[in-house]
């Protein structure tokens, strides 16, 4: 099954609030969780079974900005980190078996490191969108080549990439601000396109709903850039030789072949609320709180400052329902649910078979984003308290249910 290479988010508006809430995490423990459906007797260990990076006298394991890993021969793996600008290769028992990249602008240098894939010949490729530079590399740390991106399709910036099962690639596009008047909402939309082994970015293969952005002009100043409340995203993700895109606050994935066909749609079972001003209040209520939670000291000037910022701001029409998405190995859909005020979803992601049926949440640690879920695992990164990350693996016992679900027609 393909992976997508994502870019980082980028900050909200209230990133010193915000950007305090995410370093917040603490880790707990995870159970399946009791709503009606096959899911809710799925369980993932309260403890990992294996844990990777900070090891004692080994720098290259010391992770900050973990955006991906990729899973190669013999179990080995790669960690990209954006931060470090760095790639680090571990065997299965945790041993350092090569570090590769640095800050920088030439061969195997990186500016802006978003994402890495396995590809089908062994090897991994990542992703660089400031260079906007594809890489190739072995599990052995050789750099085996650079591939720049070029247009044909599309003149936008590429914001990820991805595979499909039988190993071609394509390119979905990054955020872009769109004009609108002053005080009304203004939305992108994200195009996926071909893309060639040698970098060119093609024909479209589809364009999606986007995230909701506004760029307006005061007084004759120079533009001004804000988003929305409840600014929705793009979720895409592969099942076999199909991409299924859509967008965060609408609970539907249209279901494309590599070539650009519809083949229909996949719509989940998921309520979706309307924005209200009584949701603005929340918001506001919400950033208020978990800037407090994380030890900042928010008096009645900052406070004021919030209110000011969230009563001027469009809001989108819907709030969205997602925070992420992932096709798991065996072809079931997990949501991780959007959560006010503008990030990450609770812990308890919700699960869905390949028709959209709803089958219950499952509890994930606290802190722990998930970026692979298999048959029998659920891999990512826990972030500590010092802002340290570490690769994870927890056990997920789907209580006897391993059978794979049917792809989709036409995307095998």
């Amino acid at each position: 099954m393909g992976e997508t290479i994502m870019p980082e988010e980028r900050m909200p508006v209230l990133g010193v609030f915000l950007l305090a809430a995410a370093s917040a995490a603490v880790h707990g423990d995870a159970s399946g969780q009791a709503a009606g459906g096959t899911a809710s007797n799925w369980t993932v260990s309260p403890q990992p079974e294996r844990a990777y990076g900070w090891i004692e006298g080994e720098p290259n394991s010391e992770f900050y900005g973990i955006v991906g890993l990729a899973h190669g021969p013999d179990g080995n793996f790669a960690v990209a980190d954006r931060q470090l600008a760095m790639i680090t290769v571990f065997s299965p028992d945790g041993t350092v078996i090569a570090a590769m990249g640095r800050q920088g602008d030439g061969p195997g240098e990186f500016r802006s490191l978003t994402g890495i894939v396995a590809d089908e010949e062994g090897r991994f490729v990542v992703f660089d969108d400031a260079h906007q530079r594809l890489s190739e590399w072995t599990f052995d740390g050789t750099l085996v080549g650079d591939t720049r991106l070029s247009r044909e399709g599309t003149d936008r910036r590429i914001g990820a990439v991805g595979q499909f099962a039988d190993g071609s690639w394509y390119a979905s596009e990054g955020d872009r601000m769109v004009a609108t008047e002053l005080g009304d909402v203004g939305r992108d939309t994200v195009g996926y396109h071909r893309l060639r082994e040698d970098g060119a970015v093609g024909e479209a293969l589809v364009r999606v709903p986007g995230r909701v952005t506004t760029m307006f002009t005061v007084g004759g100043m120079p533009p001004g850039i804000r988003g929305a409340l409840f600014s929705p995203r793009a979720l895409d993700a592969t099942r076999g030789n199909c991409l299924l895109a859509g967008a965060s606050d609408d609970p539907v994935l249209r279901i494309f072949d590599r070539t650009g066909a519809a083949l229909g749609e996949l719509r989940l079972e998921v309520q979706v609320d309307r924005s209200t001003e009584d949701a603005r209040r929340q918001w506001i209520s919400a950033t208020i709180a978990v800037a407090r939670e994380v030890g900042q000291e928010v008096g009645p000037r900052q406070e004021r400052m919030v209110e000011t910022v969230g009563e001027a701001m469009g809001m989108a029409e819907r709030i969205p329902f997602a925070w992420d998405l992932i096709v798991d190995d065996l072809g079931y859909f997990w949501i991780q649910p959007y959560e006010l005020p503008d990030g990450p979803g609770n812990s308890e992601w919700r699960v869905f078979t390949e028709t959209g049926q709803a089958l219950g949440t499952v509890r994930l640690p606290e802190g722990f984003r998930a970026l692979r879920i298999s048959s029998d695992a659920i891999t990512g990164v826990w972030t500590d308290g010092l802002g340290r990350q570490f690769v994870q693996v927890y056990a997920l016992d789907r209580g006897g249910d391993t059978e794979a679900r049917p792809l989709p027609p036409g995307c095998g």
